[in-house]
């Protein structure tokens, strides 16, 4: 009867010992997933942020082409600046998406440049939403 008690206690010893293991990497998956689609969406500000100053900085270069130079040579300077930053932002998604945890992708809400901005709209909007119930 001791032998009996004794190997259900070393039994339940290691069935504890394994759901342990277990519920702390889930915990501690939980809390990389939790840091990584936080560091994702800080990421997604910074790009916008870094996009409203690049458009800003075209708008002036073809103001200031089109006062220099006659109409035609401000076109084709908004062209060639457009098709610039339409390759940059091909890049940057791919860099976005090659670099992001392999772990993690299944957690990406978007795949291309319109899917960022359109999670970028929803990151303010919630944030808005936060910013106004505080208040």
């Amino acid at each position: 009867m001791m032998e009996m008690n004794f190997l259900w206690l070393i039994g339940a010893f290691f069935c504890g010992y394994i759901i342990k293991g277990f519920l702390s990497f889930r915990c501690a998956y939980t809390a990389s997933s939790a840091l990584v689609i936080r560091a994702a969406r800080q990421s997604i500000k910074l790009l916008g942020s870094s996009v409203y100053n690049v458009s800003y900085m075209d708008q002036l270069c073809t103001k200031m082409t089109a006062a220099l130079k006659d109409k035609e040579a401000a076109k084709v300077t908004r062209n060639e600046l457009n098709d610039n930053f339409n390759d940059w932002k091909k890049e940057t998604m791919k860099q976005f998406i090659e670099n992001y945890p392999e772990e993690f992708k299944w957690q990406l809400e978007f795949d291309d440049w319109h899917g960022a901005m359109a999670n970028l709209t929803d990151i303010y909007s919630q944030e808005k939403i936060k910013n106004d119930e505080a208040k």
